[in-house]
């Protein structure tokens, strides 16, 4: 709250009444004064006419000077007790002019009653009395204009007129001086009233500018003081804008470095895209080729360690290719509710193999699950794991931690998270090399691809989670990983059997690409299926049209998704679920644009099969698919 100053304003209409107290007050002040003076100068004067005026009226005369004096005193006395309010003032006035009248009067009644004709010495007594009286009462009465001249005119007319009277020229000349006497003393009460007035007015003048200059004191200290908690206000608004934009520029930062390393993956993605499809089909042409070569040669043929060579470059090559897809545009992983729990274990039981490190694992008890792609998810456990052991050459300790989390969101709300910890008692990372460690291509390694911590960003954030990583040289390493939690409970897994696996069921296979169906014949021939191919989608339908009408419908539809100038595997899994909606449908791909891979139930598809594969991989999800028919299968 601001500060205010009290202030009291003047009151400009309320200076005559001030001024006219202010002069009452000096009037009442000299009243006893004058009380004195009129009382002893009535005595003496009274004394000094006793027999030669006729005493009855000296009696009288002094009386009426005493009476009136008296009656002065007594309310003057009340005066100063009732401290009169503004309203009274004219009440006093009135009072007090009355009573300086009756006295002028009195002394002026003095220069009739009193005058010895036949006296001069008396009579100029006399007028020496009144003269002294009249001068007396000028400085005494100058406050007031009313009340000196209710004193001085009769006082000194009165007398002069009685001098007139007489008509002979000395009575006419004491008259004439009587009058100018008279006149000077009236005008020279006048400038005293003047001087009175003037100085009464400077001094409320004075007096109000002090008022004014404490007014404008206190207005000036309010000023300030609201200045001064104005200049606090913007004061901490401006540090509180400064450590805004501080925070603001750090994110902008951080989001700059997050566009640039999307636009490096990106582009990596269009790289990894525009190849993916044509480089996994001839893997699995090779693949494929190789292990059914391998099962028309004796085990013991020297050929067969060619080719386990061959084969093992093959995998070398499909997990390459897995890592670039992950940063294609459509590389969606294929999830499916399971235990991270299961997952940080099974990942640090990998990384334990073989090396001497020490890791320690913290997993909360009630750990919820994640839809995530365990392949992937898997793979970016096992890629900070390997950093971290490598970090530490001569031994040391990684502690794994996995714990539920409630982080907030843009939308103001709170998202359920798996966190996922992973540090390391290594030398720790530069902040050069932390800037670039998600950087496709970015390694410290020799001989390494820098594709590890880039393949686990770009798995992490098509996952909707995040990852980030915390470090100072000389000191620990720490990788966070956040993930979408499930609180739906993780499917039980049937066992996958060591041994590949056979049928008799008849197989319709749709691809492109003509060594790829030729392979698709000779491994499923091999397995003892039924096996036809086609070229595309529309080819697929119609050879599924024909058989059905013959009453050999195939039990299963293998489906390539991308087909070069023809139907897809979409399209062509929508016209067989309309000829006939129990058919079991199988997608294949190596790349696609589409969610279909990670959502292919939605588009009417039992199981995928990425490429390249292998013939167990092959055989475990035909019996996957086919098995859960008994009917078809019987």
């Amino acid at each position: 709250m601001r500060p205010t100053a009290s202030v009291v304003p003047v009151d400009r209409d309320s200076s005559r009444e001030q001024l006219l107290s202010a002069q009452l007050r000096l009037l009442y002040a000299n009243a006893n004064l004058g009380v004195v003076v009129n009382i002893l100068a009535a005595t003496i004067l009274g004394g000094l006419q006793w027999g030669i005026v006729p005493k009855p009226i000296v009696i009288g005369w002094w009386l009426y000077i005493a009476l009136v004096s008296v009656a002065r005193y007594s309310f003057a006395r009340r005066y100063w007790h009732a401290s009169p309010s503004p309203t009274d003032i004219g009440k006093w006035r009135t009072v007090f002019t009355v009573g300086v009248g009756l006295t002028g009067a009195g002394w002026g009644a003095a220069g009739i009653l009193l005058y010895p004709a036949a006296h001069l010495t008396n009579q100029v007594f006399l007028v020496f009395v009144l003269g002294g009286m009249m001068l007396g009462a000028s400085s005494l009465l100058a406050p007031r204009p009313e009340a000196f001249l209710s004193f001085l005119l009769p006082a000194g007319f009165i007398p002069a007129v009685r001098l007139f009277l007489e008509g002979d020229k000395t009575h006419l000349a004491m008259g004439l001086l009587a009058t100018v006497f008279t006149l000077a003393t009236l005008i020279t009460t006048r400038r005293m009233y003047r001087m009175v007035d003037s100085s009464l007015r400077l001094q409320f003048e004075n007096r109000d500018l002090v008022e004014d200059l404490r007014t404008a004191n206190q207005q000036t200290a309010s000023l300030n003081q609201a200045l001064e908690l104005r200049v606090q206000e913007r004061t901490a608004e401006l540090r509180k804008s400064t450590e805004q934009l501080r925070s603001e520029i750090v994110q902008r930062e951080q989001t700059e470095e997050e566009l640039l390393r999307a636009r490096k993956l990106e582009s990596l993605g269009v790289l990894a895209g525009g190849i993916a499809h044509d480089f996994n089909n001839f893997l699995t042409v090779v693949q494929g080729n190789i292990e059914v070569a391998k099962g028309q040669l004796n085990a013991y043929e020297p050929a067969q360690e060619s080719l386990n060579q061959a084969a093992s470059a093959c995998q070398r090559a499909k997990f390459l290719s897995s890592q670039l897809l992950t940063f294609a545009k459509g590389g969606a992983p294929v999830r499916r509710v399971v235990s991270i729990a299961q997952l940080v274990t099974d990942a640090v039981h990998l990384a334990r193999t073989g090396s001497p490190i020490a890791i320690e694992i913290k997993i909360a008890e009630d750990l919820w699950s994640a839809q995530v792609d365990p392949g992937q998810i898997g793979q970016v456990l096992h890629n900070i794991l390997i950093n971290a052991r490598e970090a530490m050459p001569g031994g040391g300790a990684i502690e794994v931690r996995a714990e539920n989390v409630v982080v907030p969101n843009d939308a103001g709300d709170a998202d359920s998270r798996v966190r996922i910890s992973i540090r390391d008692d290594g030398p720790g990372i530069s902040p050069e090399v932390l800037r670039r460690i998600f950087d496709p291509y970015f390694t410290t390694k020799s001989g390494g691809t820098g594709l590890g911590l880039a393949t686990a960003y770009a798995i992490v954030v098509k996952h909707g989670g995040h990852i980030s990583v915390e470090s100072t040289p000389g000191a620990a390493t720490e990788f966070t990983v956040d993930l979408p939690a499930s609180l739906e409970t993780p499917l039980s897994q049937a066992p996958m059997t060591a041994l590949v696996q056979t049928g008799t069921e008849r197989l319709l296979v749709m691809d492109d690409d003509e060594a790829l169906r030729i392979l698709f014949k000779a491994v499923l021939t091999q397995l003892g299926y039924d096996v036809q191919t086609a070229g595309d989608g529309a080819e697929a339908v119609a050879l599924f049209e024909t058989t059905k009408a013959t009453g050999r419908a195939f039990d299963a539809v293998l489906l390539d998704l991308t087909v070069t100038g023809g139907m897809g595997g979409v399209e062509a899994a929508a016209k067989l679920k309309e000829l006939d909606p129990s058919l079991k449908l199988i997608v294949s791909s190596g790349y696609s644009d589409a969610p279909v891979m990670s959502h292919f139930a939605e588009y009417g598809f039992d199981a995928v099969i990425l490429k390249p594969w292998t013939v167990k991989e092959m055989s475990d999800v035909l019996r996957r698919v086919l098995v859960a028919d008994p009917v078809r299968r019987a």
